[in-house]
């Protein structure tokens, strides 16, 4: 029985290993990998429950799985920012800026029958947050009076700096794509176009604080396209489940190829850049992959700095992902790092931290 459960155990600990993988092979080359970083939390959970069973049962059996999770120690420290959260609210640090990414969903746009009030809704809660930078995702512009966003936006926000990209439009009057917003001067912008996606782009800003710059990147990477109502299907066992599957496993690799080309671009972006970066977005994808490797390469992830616990962003069907992100070169310091779970507004939760720039940014 031993041997057989030790046989078991074995492509559990190989599953350890493939997310492992998945961090630092594109998807373009091999894109299976990048299920098992997305499944990490399952492969991760049977290898440490085989470490208590091996303990009770055969103890050096226990090697295979804790090699494993040693071995692959260098992702777990990505999951888990391990601080207590603050007991009570202390004063912002002097000069800094407070950023916020979202991913809005649209606003509430295909909720028809109470779209406008879930708008208006959220703007309650865009004032009441009162951040310096907000930097959306899934982004929404209607030139009509009916679904209006931007120009009360700039009103609500205070913000009247903004930067709008489309990804994508119709009749030449609805616009989806990306946008931020500042209450500091932006003195150039920018964007990056990702071939063969409508909804998805990644724009600059370069904003100014004193006498210094910084680029803020606003990304949102490709979507996985995984409808809500295929996994309540699939969860409930549908007639045609085997064909959803087959459905959603055909969409997720299209999915990671097509964000492994645009990681690409962002990232020769990053590097060009003259000034030093802060990197917001919904990137789609887990601390365990490919994206978030290349992207957060020589920054700083204000989560992993100053959040606490497990950062999960995701409040959507599926559990237990982190897939929003605030990152900064290491020459800007952030704090207070925030994940805002109050009403549920949209099928992401804001993120927010405070962000201090060099002291050369920092002379009026």
């Amino acid at each position: 029985m031993r041997k057989a459960l030790f046989w078991i155990n074995i492509p559990f600990a190989a599953g350890l290993l493939a997310a492992f993988g998945a961090v630092y092979v594109s998807p373009e080359k091999a894109w299976y990998l990048a299920l098992f970083g997305l499944t990490y939390w399952f492969w991760i959970s049977v290898n440490v429950l085989f470490v208590f069973v091996w303990l009770i049962l055969k103890w050096r059996y226990t090697l295979l799985s804790l090699t494993v999770i040693v071995l692959t120690f260098p992702l777990h420290v990505r999951l888990v920012a391990p601080r207590m959260p603050e007991l009570s609210e202390s004063e912002d640090p002097e000069n800094a800026v407070r950023i916020m990414s979202y991913n809005v969903q649209l606003f509430g746009l295909y909720q028809w029958k109470n779209n406008i009030s879930h708008r208006n809704e959220m703007f309650r809660f865009l004032r009441k947050a009162d951040a310096d930078i907000l930097c959306f995702q899934e982004y929404f512009y209607e030139e009509t009076d009916y679904f209006e966003t931007t120009d009360t936006l700039v009103n609500v926000l205070d913000a009247k700096n903004f930067q709008f990209e489309t990804a994508s439009s119709l009749h030449g009057t609805h616009h989806w794509g990306a946008a931020t917003f500042s209450r500091l001067p932006i003195v150039n912008k920018g964007k990056i176009k990702f071939d063969r996606s409508r909804g998805n782009i990644c724009l600059y800003s370069d904003v100014v604080k004193g006498k210094d710059t910084v680029r803020i990147f606003n990304v949102h990477f490709e979507s996985n396209h995984l409808e809500t109502q295929k996994i309540d299907r699939l969860a409930q066992g549908d007639s045609t489940a085997r064909i959803i599957a087959l459905d959603m496993y055909r969409s997720l690799r299209k999915s990671y190829k097509r964000r492994a080309g645009q990681v690409d671009l962002v990232r020769k972006a990053i590097s060009e850049s003259p000034y030093p970066v802060i990197v917001c977005g919904d990137f789609n994808d887990t601390p365990i992959s490919y994206t978030y490797s290349q992207i957060s390469a020589g920054l700083k992830d204000a989560f992993l700095e100053t959040g606490s616990g497990f950062g999960f962003t995701y409040a959507g069907k599926i559990p237990f992902l982190r897939i929003d992100y605030i990152l900064h070169d290491p020459s800007i310091r952030s704090s207070k790092f925030k994940i805002l779970k109050g009403k549920k507004l949209s099928d992401h939760y804001p993120v927010e931290c405070m962000v201090e720039f060099p002291r050369s940014m920092q002379t009026e």
